[in-house]
């Protein structure tokens, strides 16, 4: 699966580089969030005491935007979410339980055209590396295995955009789907990033 990440940077590196591409807004900016109400039907198995503790997990990532139109953004952008737990296997044995989420995300956005706020909506589609592991200091056992699943997601937010300024702010939220075995992975991201554009 690796050769799918690298197959999809390549392309993503073409076809934003190309020639058709260049005469566009470029942006790169950094983000970062919240996971909000993590379900996922395979993690029901694990016995934790707090069955809460999936109602968030921090998010991090770096984007990049490309202004083909006035009016339709697409952005491109790495993510990786986190948690970790501390858990009660049957025999007594405390161990931790991770859940690690890398992503590559494609989203295409149509923005309302206003002069400095700028509300926008949108959709796109992922690739997610999903690892879930129990470890402790003798073993370590990933449940399920780790899996690469594409995901599909929408996205609603605010732009605030200067022109002679170039920076951009923007607040996002993002309802996600991870084709996951038996029922697909859910939760809704709260972000917030900042975009340098380019001259």
């Amino acid at each position: 699966m690796k050769r799918v990440f690298f197959i999809l940077w390549l392309f993503v590196l073409l076809f934003f580089c190309s020639e058709v591409w260049s005469i566009t807004g470029l942006g790169i900016g950094i983000r970062g969030g919240v996971i909000q109400n993590y379900e996922n039907d395979n993690l029901n198995l694990i016995p934790t005491q707090d069955q809460d503790w999936l109602k968030e997990m921090p998010v991090v990532g770096v984007h990049l935007k490309i202004g083909t139109l006035r009016i339709i953004h697409l952005e491109a952008s790495l993510e990786y979410a986190w948690k970790e737990k501390e858990i009660v296997l049957g025999n007594s044995t405390r161990a931790d339980f991770s859940i690690n989420d890398l992503s590559l995300n494609g989203t295409a956005k149509y923005m309302f055209s206003f002069p400095v706020l700028k509300p926008y909506i949108g959709a796109g589609v992922g690739i997610h590396k999903l690892v879930y592991e129990i470890s402790n200091e003798v073993y370590s056992v990933y449940i399920p295995d780790d899996q690469n699943r594409v995901g599909f997601h929408g996205v609603g937010g605010l732009l605030l955009s200067f022109p002679a300024f170039p920076l951009d702010i923007l607040a996002e939220v993002r309802y996600t789907s991870i084709q996951t075995k038996n029922e697909p992975t859910r939760y809704i991201t709260l972000l917030a990033g900042l975009t340098f554009n380019l001259p």
